[in-house]
């Protein structure tokens, strides 16, 4: 369990990479913030300079790592100049070559920078520093781990690691410390820095919790292994403090280190932000909910096939499961825990996104429980028609039984899915009640119903056309037998598990309509999209973005960056009137100005 959590952080980190660059490209062509009016040095020159100071700096770098090696080798394992040629011309090549051409298009792009303020704004710039970040980032955190792995004795101790640690170490701070002086003065440029951020977060996230898991699993086997006196085979040394061990501890140390870093000190100021609302919500908070029920579901399995007597091994090999099941779950709870307790406390701030972010979350959960309930409803239906029709049939001797392993899966899922189905499907209908007619128009609502109703839908259409084609095509044939029967178990078993929910979730779907009919205003005619432009000075995007939440569209932002420029500190009602306002306002473009007395809304062509 604990090695398929380390192959997904490599995942991760390829995703992060990629979410900047889509991210960067999507931020560029959507071009729905103001345009500068300093065109700067020009996207396309952007372009070379930074592709080229990039490839240049990846060339240095690795350059200078071979040749610190080199030098570290023949200072502390008196290697002769002669035992890697290789090395060495690879390093001083990369080095002639890679150096010279990163710093002077560096001392260029940041002549242009001092020359020209909108350079340190550009989009390009900023995805060139967060890449460098990223890569810089993830080499030095997965050095670090060799390095201090090499610390405990299980690697052997390489000038390499060492080497490319230090200099991937300096690469990161060098970029970071200009990024930190600059800042990010556009909602486009803020958004890399918190991709970075929460990506970042997300990565060493995952290897604390593997790593501590796998430190909670070892410790807790070896007790479990002493105390039944199992005979096992233990890869590499022997006892507990072993290679995996070691290695396990490393990767807890480091990432736990570097989230603290990212999550604790570097985003400690963002809340309410969209990112940081995925990130505890649909990743941390709900990655800990799915650790939780999955060390849950093993455990209730392994104990049901036990007690259902379909166990073949001894009690104590059979139960060997338990440590990674309390290490599991132990982790999962953590996660969950900790990262609840910083929504509890940044929910009292009731932004927006907070509140989106919950609502998804609520749906989610619902959706895993609705999930889990219906795969237990389908195992339990068909195992029960399987003991059916081999009692009649007498397939199976009543000294054999049925087979258990099904039914101890069916409870399994009914018993941890029906819960949690029940409790998120709940508090999704008090969402309803207290929140209006708006509520059951809700995106996550609408996906949520609309998928139960689809699955089970086309769950009926395929199953139904199944059942009939076998039965049709052994009656044609002549070939109707118990084998029939046995095909279409399946088939009957959807059906029946469909007919459950696709009934209740279609009256939930015309509740919802109603409600949205009978809402004020639902038969008026929609209200023709503006080009609205806001004034936004530092510390505003909240109010854009509820602006945007009332009036149903995006908006254009133009940078206010005179010294009067004022923050409205607007409330949702007061947002609602400024989106009539703007929809009653006489021109087809709009620009809205806040002031010490007001927002005004002035229409212009």
């Amino acid at each position: 369990m604990f090695n398929s959590m380390f192959g997904i952080i490599p995942i991760i980190v390829l995703l992060v990479i990629v979410g900047l660059i889509i991210y960067g490209v999507a931020s560029w062509r959507k071009r729905e913030q103001v345009t500068e009016v300093d065109p700067g040095i020009g996207t396309v020159r952007r372009l070379y300079f930074y592709t080229v100071s990039f490839v240049s700096l990846m060339m240095a770098v690795n350059g200078v790592i071979l040749m610190l090696w080199f030098v570290l080798r023949g200072i502390f394992e008196g290697a002769a100049i002669s035992s890697n040629n290789a090395a060495l011309a690879a390093g001083v090549s990369l080095i002639i070559v890679g150096l010279p051409l990163w710093v002077f298009h560096w001392r260029l792009i940041q002549r242009y920078v001092t020359q020209l303020p909108v350079e340190s704004r550009s989009l390009l710039r900023k995805l060139y520093m967060y890449l460098v970040l990223t890569v810089s980032g993830v080499a030095t955190v997965v050095t670090a781990v060799m390095a201090l792995n090499s610390v405990f004795g299980f690697e052997d101790s390489s000038a390499y690691t060492f080497s490319a640690l230090l200099i991937w170490a300096v690469v990161w701070l060098f970029h970071w410390r200009i990024e930190e002086t600059e800042g990010q003065s556009t909602p486009d440029t803020l958004g890399i820095r918190r991709l970075y951020l929460y990506g970042g977060a997300l990565v060493t996230l995952v290897m604390l919790a593997s790593g501590l898991g796998g430190v909670i699993f070892m410790v807790i086997q070896g007790g479990y292994d002493a105390l039944t006196s199992a005979n096992t085979v233990i890869s590499g040394n022997a006892g507990l403090w072993r290679k995996s061990f070691a290695m396990a501890l490393s990767v807890g140390i480091i990432g736990g280190l570097v989230w603290g870093f990212h999550w604790l000190y570097l985003a400690r100021n963002d809340s309410g932000s969209a990112l940081r609302q995925v990130y505890l919500y649909v990743f941390a908070v709900l990655g800990g909910v799915v650790t939780m029920l999955a060390a849950l579901a093993i455990g209730l399995n392994g104990v049901l096939i036990w007690l259902l007597g379909a166990a073949d091994d001894p009690l104590a090999t059979h139960f060997r499961f338990i440590p990674g099941v309390i290490a599991t779950f132990a982790i999962g709870i953590g996660l969950w825990a900790y990262h609840w307790m910083v929504v509890q406390r940044e929910a009292r701030t009731s932004s927006q996104e907070a509140r989106d972010a919950r609502r998804t979350y609520v749906y989610i959960v619902s959706g895993i429980g609705l999930i889990a309930v219906s795969l237990g409803a389908f195992i339990l239906v068909s195992t029960a028609l399987e003991l059916v029709i081999d009692s009649f049939t007498q397939t199976i001797s009543g000294s054999a039984g049925f087979r258990k392993e099904p039914l101890a899966l069916s409870i399994t899922l009914l018993a941890l899915g029906g819960p949690l189905w029940g409790y998120f499907w709940a508090a999704a209908q008090r969402m309803v009640r207290e929140g209006g007619a708006t509520e059951p128009q809700s995106l996550p609502r609408r996906i949520f119903v609309f998928a139960a109703l689809g699955a089970g839908v086309l769950s009926l259409l395929g199953s139904g056309s199944t059942l009939l084609f076998l039965f049709l095509r052994d009656l044609l044939e002549g070939n109707l037998s118990i084998g029939t029967i046995d095909n279409l178990i399946d088939p009957i078993a959807i059906i029946v598990t469909a007919i459950i929910f696709v009934p209740y979730y279609w009256n939930v779907y015309k509740q919802d309509r109603e409600s949205a009919s009978a809402a004020p205003g639902a038969a008026e005619t929609p209200v023709a999209r503006k080009d609205v432009t806001v004034l936004v000075a530092p510390g505003g995007d909240d109010m854009v973005r509820r602006l945007q939440s009332a009036l149903g569209y995006r908006v254009n932002r133009a940078r206010w960056n005179d010294a009067d420029a004022t923050v409205a500190a607007l409330s949702d009602e007061e947002c609602n009137r400024l989106a009539s306002q703007v929809a009653s306002a006489s021109g087809r473009r709009v620009m809205i100005i806040p002031g010490s007395s007001g927002v005004r809304v002035v229409s212009y062509e």
